[in-house]
């Protein structure tokens, strides 16, 4: 059994019709135990009317589907440990600072609201098998639970390298905050940080217990100068074991196609020929990348998604529009 956790914001939720009628094409009902939508906007009340028409698209598992607000996965009894003062008023007051409020879940920073949301979702998945998505992930075929997760449920997922900049930093900030010795990063391999993310709710649940210890929750951690992520939280937490990762994550290869507004042309069109590849499960629009497709690539989505009977152009191409108008 599988649960899926989407959080939305303003600036993208068009997307979710996509993926919502990929659910419906792909997706097997009896597979699901939960489907959630976690909102991350300061304006919920909007981002929910908006999001409501939508949830007709998931067809047959429209009964599994629930929006849930950010106060859902983070302010609920038992999700704090403790709550100072100060982060009631600059943490879960901060929409009511007009000089210090932002786009994000209850007035904080957007990008870091979307991790602790991501790490929040644990705690309302119905089921131990939990994958992570973001409003762009589109399923492109049929898939079983044994693509995400073994026999045993440890999370299948591709581990890369650290060559960048920002991995190598995400982890080693990840790293300090639950207070584990630096390995030997040259050497080292983590789990990717894109999603779909397959995750053992158990392993999230226990990461944020620690969190809460260490800070009293994790809005608090994410809200501090410490610059960790979620994922490589996660990565930090196995490291911390002395079973690594063996109960929780193998190495698999990928079957993500993802779209990015950083790609040139050239590494835009090896990602969609891709498509050509029976292995390729899902394919990833990011927000900002849409209005930046050549018109062929821009045509070879519309035709993609409408050959596999997920939605026809017209309207892959109004979602889209609409996309990169909230985008700017």
């Amino acid at each position: 059994m599988l649960s899926f956790a989407t959080v939305v914001y303003s600036k993208d939720y068009p997307l979710l019709e996509l993926q919502a009628l990929s659910f419906a094409r792909f997706v097997d009902p009896a597979s699901v135990g939960s489907i959630h939508i976690i909102l991350n906007d300061v304006e919920e009340a909007r981002l929910r009317a908006n999001i409501e028409p939508v949830l007709s698209a998931y067809g047959p598992l429209r009964s599994k589907v629930s929006i849930l607000s950010g106060d859902d996965v983070l302010l609920a009894p038992g999700h704090c440990a403790r709550q100072p003062m100060l982060d009631k008023i600059l943490i879960e007051n901060r929409f009511r600072i007009p000089a210090a409020r932002k786009g994000g879940w209850r007035g904080n920073n957007g990008y870091r609201s979307q991790q602790v949301l991501k790490l929040g979702a644990a705690r309302v998945a119905a089921s131990e098998n939990l994958i992570i998505l973001d409003t762009k992930n589109v399923f492109l075929r049929a898939f079983d639970e044994s693509e995400y997760f073994s026999t045993s449920g440890v999370a299948r997922i591709p581990f890369i390298g650290i060559e960048s900049d920002f991995h190598r930093k995400w982890l080693c900030e990840s790293l300090d905050a639950l207070d584990v010795p630096h390995p030997d990063l040259s050497q080292l391999l983590t789990t990717n940080f894109s999603t779909p993310f397959p995750v053992r709710r158990s392993l999230v649940l226990a990461l944020l217990n620690e969190i809460n210890a260490r800070y009293g929750s994790v809005q608090a951690l994410f809200a501090s100068r410490r610059r960790p992520s979620e994922f490589m939280l996660m990565n930090a937490f196995c490291l911390k074991s002395p079973d690594g990762y063996a109960p929780w994550f193998e190495n698999t290869a990928s079957g993500n196609i993802g779209l990015w507004p950083s790609y040139s042309r050239e590494m835009l069109a090896t990602q969609m020929a891709r498509l050509d590849d029976p292995a390729t499960l899902t394919m990833g629009l990011h927000n900002r990348a849409v209005s930046k497709l050549p018109d062929d690539l821009r045509d070879r989505v519309f035709s993609d998604l409408e050959s596999r009977g997920i939605c026809d152009r017209s309207r892959t191409e109004d979602v889209l529009k609409r996309t990169a108008a909230l985008t700017g």
